[in-house]
């Protein structure tokens, strides 16, 4: 039985070769991701009380400070959450560390910001 063609590998901008699906470079590396340990949101503190804290802040707070639109997102802003905490803050999500965004303008300023996405600290 003749072996099957080579089809391009299914994953965005891979120039690898498959017969079907993604090349084993691709498979290999998505093994890899499934066994690291990704934080649930509610793991990195964005769980019940973060839900509730982020409604009454869009409440007071209902406009986005870049583009002007509605506001659906309170971006932690100059630092990250994260650096917050690693700072020794005893409140990060106090108003004072929050700008309200639209989503729009959330994505842009997060892909500015951290360079790679929102998981680089993760990437290799």
């Amino acid at each position: 039985m003749p072996a099957r063609p080579l089809q391009p590998c299914t994953t965005p901008g891979c120039p690898g070769r498959a017969t079907t699906g993604r090349c084993p470079h691709c498979r290999a590396g998505r093994q890899l991701n499934r066994r690291l340990k990704v934080e649930t949101a509610a793991e990195r503190g964005y769980g019940a009380a973060w839900r509730r804290l982020r409604r009454d802040y869009l409440q007071r707070h209902p406009v986005c400070v870049l583009c002007r639109r509605m506001a659906t997102i309170p971006d932690h802003y100059p630092r990250s959450r994260k650096q917050l905490l690693a700072a020794g803050v005893a409140d990060p999500d106090a108003d004072e560390y929050l700008r309200p965004l639209c989503d729009p303008c959330h994505r842009s300023e997060t892909g500015r910001r951290q360079p790679g996405g929102w998981w680089r600290d993760e990437m290799p």
